[in-house]
């Protein structure tokens, strides 16, 4: 009967703090990125319906799991309305991480898209809803560099942007 008081005790802590949600491991990946995009047609001044292919190459380092070093996204998203003044609108959505592991995470997130002296920084706040890695949030800062908005003045327009990025995991 001494530990009957210890158990209730327990059982009462149980229940007035319950375990915490699932979250993000010290040490989950950070990535450096290349990204390429291309637009389809390519943009002008004013909005079209275009089609928008992005390839992100990620470099990474994992202490949860040092297997994972490398990482891919590709995506093409047809008949979006752009031009050369909305390269990438902010928003939400979702993509999907390929892992140098054949696994996959993917990230829904919200995004928003600003010019800083000529160049297009778009920061995605997103979390991991599925595959390696869920429940983490996910940080995505990409910058699309050296933007040559004269193109947009003529066809073919403005077809392609490159530039580099971070995500960071937690």
């Amino acid at each position: 009967m001494r530990g009957l008081p210890a158990v209730v005790a327990l059982i009462a802590s149980s229940l007035l703090f319950p375990p915490a949600p699932a979250h993000a491991a010290p040490g989950d990946p950070t990535c450096t990125e290349n990204e390429s995009v291309s637009y389809s047609p390519g943009l002008l001044t004013t909005p079209r319906t275009v089609d928008v292919t992005v390839h992100n190459v990620l470099s990474c380092t994992s202490l949860t799991d040092p297997a994972v070093t490398r990482g891919q996204v590709r995506a093409t998203i047809h008949g979006l309305d752009r031009s050369c003044t909305d390269l990438a609108a902010s928003g939400s959505g979702s993509y999907t991480i390929t892992w140098n592991t054949g696994e996959t995470s993917t990230i829904s997130y919200h995004r928003s898209a600003n010019y800083v002296l000529g160049t297009l920084v778009i920061v995605e706040n997103g979390t991991v809803t599925a595959g390696k890695f869920t429940g983490d949030s996910v940080l995505h800062v990409v910058e699309l560099l050296n933007l040559d908005l004269t193109a947009c003045l003529a066809e073919p327009g403005l077809t392609t942007a490159s530039g580099i990025g971070t995500y960071t995991f937690a």
